[in-house]
């Protein structure tokens, strides 16, 4: 109804809000307007405003209450749908319905989908139930079975004698680790384009590395990127091959849809370059399903596989699914080489899972438990949750804390973000005797870079026991991240 002309703006809104009904008032009585659904709904406080057929009072979404009050009407009947109960539907529909016209019906699984096929050991049923009822690394900080492992609260003798044990581990089983930090001339322009060089550092070395191995060679294969978020690793590394005519194939995975990819610069002008992005969790990837490795006469492309910080599990699933990978093309007696490169910038060991290790029969050669493993990845913290700063004291005796985060070697918002779950439990920061395990931060810092490398040789033995060479090395100064270890990994190519 159009306002009066003499009416003010505020008198008419003071008029319609006055026509609304307030909690606790009153249902008013239904609508009078022909064909309007009389479902009161009750969270906005207003009638349903659908339109309903001339022999019934509700609208299609609304005949369940219709039924309810026994009212006269069609031998039709609705039910909820079985996919999602938020919508009825006629029962007798229901068959085609849930076949072609209900949006919330299952879709089919994609070829290279296949539930677990990644882990190392069936998961628990706790694991199970958590996948099917909330997608942890979106909704959480950190999961329910990590987070009960808390050091703090093992007896003194038995932290004491676990970390005795990963000190004779740490010597016993992990050979010295050199440090090789490499340049690519391909990202001496990005270098030059960024004020912080953290990031380029990070992706000159490990592009600098993939060339060292002779990973780059081969322009045709289909590189694939574990972990993938935007790309931008992907993106230097195309301009690191060269690779401007559409000879590569890339491939990225994440299990996370992000924003700002890379995935049109990379496809180039005219979708001259072949991208696939993937949305999947790694345990769950079967590349051997996957056509886009495949060339155009059908044949298998070698596959380089490489990483910037693939966090915690995610790397034990993705040597899994590339052991995986290899022993599918030896079986349809393809090139047993299939995977000429590996490069993994490791990251987050705390975040490990004992069911998705790749490597269990290295963990019994060594009289590491499953509760010895979680200790163990639970200790890894130690090494990058850095030393507070001591508070400043002015004149006044005001104290005033450090303006850098807690967190050394992490100084972007997005990093900061990103590795979030390195902090341990309360008290974890203190440099004192008063830390639970009696260690000062430098020996607190040296067992959980110890515990870190101890579950990377085990990775490292998992390669070489099918086929490849193995490497770890630092390929990055310390003072650009504490996350500095990558694993290689390298199949020689027989003539």
């Amino acid at each position: 109804m159009p306002k009066e002309p003499h009416m003010k703006p505020t008198e008419v809104a003071k008029r319609s809000k006055s026509k609304k009904t307030k909690v606790g008032d009153p249902v008013p009585p239904p609508p009078d307007k022909p064909q309007q659904c009389q479902y009161w709904v009750a969270r906005k406080r207003r009638y349903c405003h659908l339109p309903s057929k001339k022999t019934n009072k509700y609208c299609g979404e609304h005949l369940t209450e219709q039924q309810k009050e026994d009212i006269e009407q069609d031998t039709r009947v609705r039910i909820p749908c079985p996919f999602d109960p938020r919508h009825t539907v006629f029962q007798d529909e229901l068959e085609v319905h849930l076949k072609t016209r209900c949006n919330a019906r299952p879709k089919p699984s994609d070829p290279w989908y296949s539930l677990n096929a990644n882990c190392a050991l069936p998961l628990s049923k706790e694991e199970l139930e958590f996948q099917q009822s909330i997608h942890s690394h979106k909704h959480l900080k950190a999961q329910p079975w990590i987070t009960r492992v808390q050091l703090q609260e093992l007896p003194k003798t038995e932290l004491r004698e676990l970390i005795l044990k990963v000190d004779r581990l740490y010597k016993d089983i992990v050979p010295p680790i050199k440090t090789k930090i490499h340049f690519h001339p391909s990202m001496e322009k990005r270098r030059a384009q960024v004020k912080f060089h953290k990031h380029a550092d990070q992706q000159a070395s490990l592009l600098g590395h993939m060339a060292d191995k002779d990973m780059l060679k081969n322009k045709r294969a289909a590189f694939v990127e574990f972990g993938a978020g935007r790309g931008e690793l992907s993106h230097h590394l195309k301009a690191a091959l060269n690779a401007e005519n559409g000879e590569s194939t890339f491939v990225l995975i994440d299990r996370k849809a992000v924003r700002g990819k890379f995935d049109t610069v990379l496809t180039g002008e005219g979708g001259a370059t072949k991208v696939k992005r993937i949305n999947i969790d790694i345990k769950d990837l079967c590349l051997s399903n996957l056509d886009t490795l495949k060339d155009e006469n059908g044949h298998q492309k070698p596959v380089i596989a490489y990483s910037k910080h693939l966090c915690g599990s995610a790397t034990d699933l993705t040597l899994k699914c590339l052991e995986n990978y290899v022993e599918d093309q030896k079986a349809n007696n393809n090139n047993s080489h299939a995977i000429p490169g590996i490069i993994i910038a490791l990251c987050c060991h705390q975040l490990c899972r004992y069911e998705m290790y790749p490597n269990n029969q290295f963990l019994e050669d060594n009289q590491i438990s499953k509760t010895d493993y979680e200790r163990i990845c639970k200790m890894t913290s130690w090494a990058i949750c850095g030393q507070p700063k001591a508070l400043r004291v002015t004149d006044e005796g005001v104290q005033i804390p450090p303006e850098a985060t807690s967190v050394v070697g992490i100084d972007s918002d997005d990093e900061v973000e990103e590795h979030h779950h390195v902090a341990e439990e309360e008290g974890d920061l203190d440099d004192t005797s008063a830390h639970y395990s009696g260690l000062d931060h430098e020996s607190r810092e040296a067992i959980g870079f110890a515990c870190k490398r101890i579950l990377d040789a085990g990775r490292a033995e998992f390669l070489r026991q099918h086929g490849f060479h193995v490497e770890l090395v630092y390929y990055a100064d310390r003072k650009t991240t504490l996350e500095n270890c990558a694993l290689i990994a390298t199949h020689k190519v027989d003539h």
